[in-house]
């Protein structure tokens, strides 16, 4: 993660072209991943895990072969279209295994595992782009394969073969559109909106800061790990609680604040100790987000829970499409713009969980009156 800027940058790129970098990724999560969480339904989960780590191999080593930018976009295309086989399928298993009130806690543990990562991956990489920008793709590539045994020989199948979608049914893309007409559209809209803004951040951040205050690769890796540590608190220790006591809707809203106010934050910092405090205050928040938002679909689906991830992932991945291309395209104009229109997306986002709440509340109250 802090690596591929400056990857990207070496063979020529622009901050617009590093977040369409960012963009192919995500549009090729926005088409497949609802694919890849209804065939779970079908299949099981252990097989689609399989795919997605494969496609996160594959892209990894074709990175550090890659001589040109071009390269680089086909990587980006191959492993998108495999790779985001692995989230819903992660959340389905969350899904399968858990109970409704311990939904959210599960949820926020798979989270908070991707924020161990997140420690420790910056600081590993930006330690080998010491020996060469490459070097971390490799290591990356490796773990990869590691992992993809380890699914094969330690992770046991959740879904069992009487749960499973029948093989006569059509398996196909997730009704990404019928979802907007469903009672789950708030959150699907809220998800898209908030990762849009998340977006911004991710895909322009190091640019933003070499820009602003001229840091490089190293220290990109201190503020990501330290960011890891703050997402790692706050999923493994805080979501579930939060969901517990306030419910999934104002866990995700007080996360859309904090996500929103770290923004404003960084368009003011002016050393390395601001963006590591700003950049945890913003990794708490959207720790505090996806979990949440996660767990109310998860327990709001009367359906395939793959199905359910699927379409979730879709809208997430399509707020990623859309974020860091835009984001680019506003940090060349200007440092600032990009943060300016983060604000906005979470403004929008926090708005559309607000307007359901008091929508349903108007319902009780109608109920009550009939």
């Amino acid at each position: 993660m802090p690596i591929l800027p400056y990857y990207a940058e070496s063979m020529g790129a622009s901050a617009f072209q590093l977040g369409l970098l960012m963009t192919v990724y995500a549009l090729c999560q926005f088409i497949f991943a609802p694919f890849w969480g209804s065939y779970s339904d079908r299949v099981g989960r252990k097989p689609v895990l399989l795919v997605g780590m494969f496609g996160f191999t594959l892209t990894f080593f074709i990175f550090a072969l890659a001589n040109s930018l071009w390269v680089l976009f086909v990587a980006r295309i191959a492993g998108g279209a495999l790779s985001c086989a692995t989230v819903p399928t992660a959340m389905a298993v969350m899904g399968d295994t858990s109970s409704p009130e311990k939904r959210g806690a599960s949820m926020g543990m798979v989270g908070a595992s991707m924020g161990m990562g997140m420690i420790f991956g910056p600081a590993i990489g930006s330690g080998l782009a010491h020996i060469s920008l490459a070097a971390p793709f490799v290591m990356a590539g490796s773990l990869s394969v590691v992992i993809c045994f380890c699914i094969l020989f330690l992770v046991k199948e959740s879904l069992p073969v009487e749960d499973r979608v029948s093989e006569a049914q059509k398996i196909d893309r997730a009704p990404l559109l019928k979802g907007l007409k469903s009672p789950l559209a708030f959150l699907f809209t809220a998800m898209f909106l908030a990762s849009m803004a998340e977006a911004t951040n991710m895909g322009t951040f190091a640019l933003f800061a070499e820009g602003k205050l001229g840091f490089g690769p190293t220290s990109m890796g201190l503020i990501f790990s330290c960011a890891g540590l703050a997402s790692v608190l706050v999923q493994g220790f805080v979501v579930g609680r939060a969901i517990n006591k306030w419910g999934e809707e104002k866990t995700s809203g007080a996360g859309i604040i904090l996500m929103a106010s770290s923004f404003a934050l960084f368009l003011q910092a002016k050393s390395l100790l601001e963006l590591i405090i700003y950049m945890g205050i913003f990794s708490a928040g959207t720790g505090l987000i996806r979990p949440s938002i996660s767990a109310a679909t998860s327990k709001r689906t009367t359906g395939s829970q793959g199905t359910a991830m699927g379409v979730l992932q879709g809208y997430d991945s399509l707020g990623r499409v859309i974020g860091p291309s835009l984001g680019g395209y506003l940090l060349d104009m200007n440092l600032s713009y990009a943060y300016f229109s983060a604000i906005f997306f979470s403004g929008l986002a926090f708005l559309t969980l607000l307007f359901n709440r008091s929508r349903g509340k108007t319902k009780e109250r109608e109920n009550l009156l009939i």
